[in-house]
């Protein structure tokens, strides 16, 4: 099958997998999320594989308040890391899953933190140098800092905004960085669905790789107060789900990068 690597034997500790080839993705143990509580879940990639893009879904209840601080690769330990936050009043399991990729040419870069306020939504970019392309790329923020947009800025970089939801005057100050992951070939860029989203409501967003080819990443962009529940790659492209906690109208747009596997 062209879109799955063949999926390793379970390890409790879920460390890395035996040797595999090709483009595909794997996932990771599932973690169950209490109401207030926030855990780390990661997918890892099987050797001789790097990891290029990832996220994770909230399988039982694509519409719950689940949040994201942290999506982003982590090469040393040849994964793809998520810190997830349960707002919503029930019990929730996020599932992680991970992209692989041979391509000897992957490298990781990442932008400087930039420090927010309480209230505040922040920018931060990682690059890819010259004559590189970025393929995917994640985020981290600090508490109470989640993801509001994620995704490929003209190609060269992976653009992120997050927005602090402490609004206490008196609350520390927060951060946020992203994460690009870059490459020596061009992906292909397919924008995909739109969803409009009035204040309070929650709404899907899809994008499909062209025929024959496979995702390699995703990007998710909901605008100032839209909080993304769900941004994770689907067989054959990407999904979002975001929840607008605005007072105003917000868009939900999506798209992936994809290429032959």
């Amino acid at each position: 099958m062209p879109c799955a690597l063949t999926a390793p034997d379970a390890r409790a500790d879920g460390g890395p997998a035996p040797a595999t080839r090709g483009v595909g993705q794997q996932p990771g143990h599932p973690a169950v999320l209490y109401s207030g509580q926030e855990r780390t879940v990661a997918a890892y990639c099987p050797q001789g594989t790097k990891p290029t893009g990832g996220g994770a879904s909230v399988d039982s209840d694509l519409r719950s308040a689940v949040y994201f601080r942290k999506s982003l690769p982590d090469p040393a330990g040849n994964r793809w890391v998520l810190l997830a936050y349960n707002a919503s009043p029930d019990v929730q399991t996020v599932h992680p899953k991970v992209i692989c990729s041979t391509d000897s040419t992957l490298t990781y870069e990442a932008s400087k933190e930039t420090q927010l306020e309480p209230g505040e939504t922040g920018f931060t970019e990682a690059k890819c140098g010259t004559n590189r392309y970025v393929v995917g790329g994640g985020f981290e923020g600090g508490d109470r800092t989640f993801v509001t947009s994620s995704g490929s800025l003209n190609g060269g970089g992976w653009a992120v905004y997050m927005k602090y939801t402490n609004y206490s005057p008196d609350a520390p100050a927060s951060f946020q960085r992203s994460a690009a992951v870059c490459s020596d070939t061009q992906p292909v860029w397919k924008f995909g669905t739109t969803a409009d989203l009035a204040p309070g409501e929650v709404g899907n967003a899809t994008a499909e790789c062209p025929a024959g080819q496979v995702p390699l990443s995703g990007s998710a962009d909901g605008g100032t107060d839209v909080l993304l529940t769900t941004s994770a790659p689907t067989a054959t492209g990407w999904t979002a789900w975001a929840k607008n906690d605005g007072f105003d109208r917000r868009k939900l747009l999506v798209d992936v990068l994809c290429t032959t596997p």
